[in-house]
């Protein structure tokens, strides 16, 4: 019975980090995105890289808020901050868990 009890446990914390590493991979899925978004931005305006997040976001099912999105270019360096909340159940049928995750990346693009 103790075993038993145990496999429980195991498979309790196997759970709770599958969720957890699910929520992080997308969240570096899309930051790296951004990032190669951002670096190939040369000839972009701040609008459109600022769309551009979006339309990526929007593609990799990560719940980005526009209102949350900035874009800032100072020559050639261009500064991208976003984020989202993820709701995340770390245990099957327990209260859900809210992970923000906050995108800010200082780039320089890349000329073009």
């Amino acid at each position: 019975m103790a075993t038993f009890f145990k496999l429980i446990v195991t498979a309790l914390i196997l759970n709770a980090c599958v969720q957890a590493g699910r929520s992080s991979w997308n969240f570096y899925q899309f930051q790296d995105a951004v990032q190669q978004a951002t670096l190939f931005s040369g000839k972009e305006t701040p609008e459109q890289l600022k769309a551009r997040v979006i339309a990526l976001a929007s593609e990799q099912q990560v719940p980005v808020d526009p209102a949350t999105v900035t874009v800032a270019f100072q020559a050639t360096q261009a500064r991208v901050k976003a984020s989202y909340t993820d709701v995340v159940r770390l245990l099957p049928g327990g209260p859900p868990y809210e992970w923000t995750h906050v995108v800010d990346l200082d780039v320089r693009r890349v000329p073009y």
